[in-house]
């Protein structure tokens, strides 16, 4: 052999040795580090899911809050003789309006009275489960139920029906494919839902479905890398939070091993070929691929750690298409935890005033509505937004003063300007009881006028027929609002009553405007006022409700007690139009006589 041949050779092997060497170095401290990255992300992905389902929870509770202060379903769980079919008919829409798996319906000592998944389920006795209890008990609770294979997250609400706990409302929704996806998306991992070491959700699509049994058994026995499939994965369990069932139910998070090797598993057999036909090239290009892979894996890892700070704003990572999709991934990941803060954040905010709202709404109703010579009987029906409907009754020596109308719009605002109204006219009448009152609501909108058009600065009104009531029958009526309708006993003739005055807040000074008229009533006859979501009700073709289909009740029923035709009005209302797009009042008055007795 020449020397130049045995040089060549020399340096061929050392060169390949080197190379050899170093390749193989490569590979062990690529496995190395990946095996550490992939513990590194499931630890995170552990954290990810745990959060994710913490809100889901937190959803999941604020539906059951906001379902639960729904008035037709407190209704029909406080009234007894409701038809079964109407509560059937109320659960199944909220449950399909929520898209929940689970809704539930229990009385105060815990039987059930519906199941929108088992409309035929009644009457079982459901009180010892967490969440019932605890939601008749302390008002409140969440936790994950069981069924049938699925797991759920439940969340319990407890109805109230005016001071009186009537029973409990439990929302539930699927943990299923759907969040099993979520999770993966965010985490770049796979969950699986696993109860007693069966799968609830898809699985990875190379695992058989008797591996998942044996693999969460070894998790167990605190092994850490688990072969499904004829596929290595870093694997670990999570119990679902919030489950305290006799069974073991756990989220199995996995990660790929043999996935994340493979780029550094391709980079080495390019090497390697590399190798065999030119040492020095190889040497150069395993210098450059190094080079290449680890400056964007830095990259990935920087922004990994600013994501978990905090820092959602997008930011570019170059490098192989694999790790700009990745890095593309990650973004997407935080773009969508920044949308859902922000989301959750308008929904929180929108809840409170809501809340706020029914709150002001409900709470300037009188509790007491008597009044000498007269029967009364009022209702208010809210629609499903917080409307603007108001109706007082302010009884003085010698009669009283009844109001009833209806802010302009929905919301706070709404109930803002009710609560201002209410405040003056109660304020007014009490300063002077025998005021007229066209003088009432002259002075109350020259204040209503500057609260709201310059300090509110709401474009916004109020419909108001402000009525006083004398024991001799008389009754004085301004300000504008939906026609009266009165039966007369003597006739049972139906007649309906305009009021000619004005609106309030519409201009600052209504002097010119602001007219009176005065009604008389003789005994047994009834006068029905209402709020124009009685009138404008529609049923499923668009028609009205309308004043026929007030005057056709109050004929019907106008011989019987006022709270029988007040509920009589409010049934057929109801049967007319199920789901309510306003508020809807309701005040039915019987003249009995002069000095005849409070009712």
């Amino acid at each position: 052999m020449k020397l130049r041949t045995t040089v060549f050779v020399w340096v061929l092997l050392l060169v390949a040795a080197v190379l050899g060497a170093t390749i193989g170095t490569i590979a062990v401290v690529f496995d190395r580090s990946t095996r550490q990255r992939i513990a590194d992300d499931s630890l995170r992905s552990r954290d990810v899911a745990r959060d994710l389902h913490t809100e889901r929870q937190s959803l999941t509770r604020q539906e059951c809050r906001v379902v639960a202060e729904e008035p037709r379903l407190k209704a029909v769980v406080a009234t007894e003789d409701v038809a079964r079919e109407t509560i059937l008919d109320a659960v199944r829409t909220l449950a399909q309006t929520l898209n929940a798996g689970v809704f539930v319906i229990v009385d105060g000592e815990g039987h059930l009275i519906a199941d929108s998944a088992q409309p035929d389920a009644a009457g079982f006795d459901l009180s010892d489960r967490p969440v019932v209890k605890k939601a008749l008990a302390d008002g409140e609770d969440s936790g994950v139920w069981t069924a049938e294979g699925v797991a759920y997250q439940v969340a319990g609400c407890r109805l109230e029906f005016g001071s009186r706990v009537v029973g409990a409302l439990v929302i539930g929704h699927a943990i299923d494919d759907a969040f099993a996806d979520t999770v993966a998306r965010h985490t770049g991992g796979a969950l699986v839902v696993t109860l007693d070491g069966k799968a609830l959700t898809l699985k990875p699509a190379s695992v058989e479905a008797d591996e998942i049994a044996p693999a969460v058994t070894a998790i167990r026995g605190d092994a850490h890398e688990v072969t499904l499939g004829g596929e290595a994965f870093f694997a670990q369990l999570l119990p679902v939070p919030g489950y305290s069932g006799e069974h073991q139910l756990d989220y199995l998070l996995l990660r790929s091993i043999d996935e994340a090797l493979a780029p550094a598993r391709k980079v080495i057999r390019i090497l390697l070929l590399i190798v065999g036909a030119a040492a020095l090239a190889t040497l150069i290009l395993a210098l450059g691929l190094a080079r290449r892979l680890s400056r964007p894996i830095d990259a990935l890892v920087t922004r990994t750690h600013a994501i978990a700070q905090g820092d959602l704003a997008p930011r570019p990572v170059s490098g192989p298409t694999e790790v700009q999709a990745l890095g593309a991934a990650m973004d997407r990941m935080a773009t969508e935890i920044d949308e859902s803060r922000k989301q959750l954040a308008d929904k929180e905010r929108l809840a409170r005033e809501l809340e706020i709202a029914a709150r002001i709404q409900t709470s300037i109703l009188p509790r007491n509505v008597e009044a000498p010579g007269l029967e009364i009987s009022a209702k208010m029906m809210t629609a499903t937004e917080v409307g603007g409907d108001y109706y007082d009754v302010l009884p003085v020596e010698g009669g009283c003063w009844i109001a009833m109308g209806d802010a302009s719009g929905h919301g706070l605002t709404a109930g803002l300007v009710m609560m201002m109204v209410q405040t003056g006219v109660a304020t007014l009448v009490a300063s002077n009881p025998n005021m007229n009152p066209r003088d009432v609501l002259t002075s109350l909108n020259h204040v209503l006028y500057e609260n709201v058009h310059e300090r509110l600065e709401a474009e916004r009104h109020m419909t108001l027929s402000l009525l006083r009531y004398r024991r001799d029958g008389s009754i004085v009526v301004a300000g504008a609002h939906m026609d009266a309708v009165i039966w007369r006993k003597a006739t049972g003739s139906i007649e309906l009553l305009g009021t000619p005055g004005t609106f309030l807040a519409i201009t600052q000074d209504i002097e010119q405007v602001n007219q009176e008229v005065t009604w008389a009533l003789t005994p047994g006859d009834v006068l029905v006022l209402l709020t124009d979501g009685v009138t404008e009700a529609e049923n499923a073709a668009g028609t009205p409700f309308d004043y026929e289909g007030v005057t056709k009740v109050v004929e019907a029923h106008a011989a019987e007690s006022v709270q029988a035709l007040r509920d009589g009005l409010f049934q057929a209302l109801v049967t007319h139009s199920p789901t309510l797009a306003d508020d809807a009042t309701i005040m039915v008055l019987r003249y009995v006589a002069a000095g005849g007795p409070n009712t």
